[in-house]
């Protein structure tokens, strides 16, 4: 089996490590002045280089032909090291060893010398995994250590470690690794892989390791793992279910000059491409919140080289010119909103849509929301982008479309306070087409209003009727109850809202109902025969 590139390109010296300036000077003054502590914590998030400076500084303590604070890696200890031949070398994951028996079998074997080596080195990963019972028993072997035994506790999660702990280790943080870091180092280990990758393919992977070397180095191995040896920005795209940076600062641009046609043109690309919305999502957060930042204060550019680089900040700053910060405000709550609202939608990319179009009304001025008067049917204002080619659930519409009111349901067909028995019959007789509208939205939707019919109207809803409750709580959501009156107020012009009950509560709430037979079904009875 190949090993992954994490494991094989893993950095064996203090030279090689990608970041951690300020951790490596001091782990290599210490050794070169011999003044070696007896307990060290190393806090900082998954990926950063915890668990291998703490296997280089194991090493390096008991190399033998010690090279200006840096291991040989030739002598006898530091190739059993390497090989993972040396005893006394315990690695323990504490996530699986977490409780108190573990931890005094630990210390009855840290009294024993060290077999070969100069010192006995304990790692003990994700300490914060042990049970409280666990740090009490370890609390007394970190506090009167033997004088040739080294502790090294590493975590991703500081704020779990007791502060009895805390107070007998010399604690280290460590820092997400700079995108720029990031990108330089796979750029070496593709010339190694001998892969040729994009620049901007390698700008995505970065971003998304979130200033982890390990998760950078696994997502290439991913990305390697297509045996292309050109690998480029959409099969990294394709790969990660996610888009460049790029492409996000095109589509904030977009909305920034308010061009919102052309903003849902990229939804529709997003769309044709597979991305993952979720994830994109959380990639539009994470730009808004970095202009967000700038703009409230410029200087803080150097906070954020761990997530973008030097071209990426500039062109932040640039956009910013351009908008203000309530703006950005404006668009980070809707955003977060429609998310939260639209999680569970059937329809991927439905909140953002809502939200750019929740946008463009903010912007300009026109509430997008349908206003309720008492006694009257209700008013739709709909924001359309003038130009558009689409509207929010992608119908055609014409060049010199405008922003404009639709007229109340009494001037179209017929009106939703005063149903008559016609609208059943103009519903039922459409019924077929509006499920077959919907194909194009939502498949599942459409197959279950096919196990639906529509039964009445109840003045301002239109009853339906459908066999389980496992369809009645489809039809109930929200989403999908908007977008099927929707559906039938474009087909038949009848304004209703949709209230979806089951056989046995139609029987139940209207006792006297009586389903209506079509028209083939009164034929067949009227001139005898039946329906082939």
């Amino acid at each position: 089996m190949s090993t992954t590139l994490y494991r094989k390109y893993r950095p064996v010296t203090f030279s090689e490590l990608i970041g951690q300036k300020h951790v490596v000077q001091t782990l290599k003054n210490a050794v070169k002045t011999g003044r070696i502590g007896q307990a060290y914590l190393f806090a900082g998030p998954r990926g950063t280089g915890k668990t291998s400076i703490a296997r280089i500084f194991a090493k390096t303590i008991n190399c033998q032909h010690l090279k200006n604070g840096e291991p040989c890696l030739k002598c006898d200890s530091c190739q059993n090291i390497l090989d993972n031949r040396a005893l006394d070398i315990i690695e323990i994951d504490a996530a699986s060893n977490t409780g108190v028996d573990n931890i005094r079998e630990l210390r009855e074997t840290v009294k024993l010398p060290p077999s070969s080596l100069k010192y006995k080195v304990y790692i003990i990963d994700e300490v914060h995994m042990l049970s409280g019972g666990a740090f009490n028993a370890l609390l007394k072997t970190l506090e009167e250590p033997p004088t040739n035994v080294v502790f090294i506790l590493a975590t991703t999660e500081v704020h779990k470690i007791p502060e009895t702990i805390l107070s007998r280790v010399q604690r280290f943080d460590f820092t997400r690794l700079t995108i720029e870091e990031i990108i330089n180092r796979l750029e070496e280990i593709a010339k190694l892989e001998k892969v040729k990758v994009d620049r901007e393919a390698l700008e995505i992977i970065a971003s998304s390791s979130e200033g982890g070397m390990r998760n950078a180095e696994s997502l290439l191995g991913q990305v390697i793992a297509l045996e292309d040896k050109k690998i480029t920005v959409k099969e990294v795209e394709f790969i990660l279910g996610t888009v460049s940076e790029k492409f996000t600062a095109e589509f904030v641009d977009l909305a920034i000059q308010k061009k919102y046609a052309e903003v849902f043109a990229k939804i529709g690309e997003l769309r044709e491409m597979g991305i993952d919305f979720k994830n994109f999502a959380k990639s539009l957060l994470n730009y808004l919140r970095q202009m967000l930042v700038l703009k409230i204060n410029p200087d803080l550019g150097q906070k954020l080289s761990y997530e973008i680089t030097k071209e990426r900040l500039e062109q932040i700053k640039k956009q910013i010119t351009n908008i203000e910060t309530e703006e950005i405000l404006n668009f980070i709550n809707i955003l977060q909103e429609n998310t939260e609202k639209f999680k569970s939608s059937p329809i991927p990319q439905l909140f953002l849509e809502v939200s750019i179009a929740k946008l463009a009304a903010k912007q300009s001025g026109h509430p997008m929301s349908i206003i309720p008067v008492k006694d009257d049917p209700p008013v739709k204002k709909e924001i359309v982008q003038k130009n558009a080619s689409s509207d929010v659930f992608g119908h055609r519409m014409s060049k010199d479309s405008q922003v404009q009111n639709i007229p109340p349901a009494a001037e179209k067909n017929k009106s939703a306070s005063k149903n008559t028995s016609a609208d059943i019959d103009l519903i039922t007789s459409n019924w077929s087409e509006i499920i077959e509208s919907l194909k194009s939205y939502n498949h599942s939707l459409s197959s279950v209003l096919k196990m639906s019919s529509p039964a009445l109207i109840d003045g301002n809803y239109l009853i339906l009727k459908t066999k389980y409750d496992f369809y009645k709580e489809k039809l109930v959501e929200m989403t999908n109850r908007l977008t099927i009156e929707k559906a039938i107020d474009k087909i038949t012009g009848v304004v209703l809202k949709l209230k979806p009950v089951t056989e046995k509560e139609l029987s139940e709430e209207y006792p006297n109902f009586k389903e209506k037979k079509s028209l083939m079904q009164e034929a067949v009875d009227i001139f005898g025969g039946k329906i082939v």
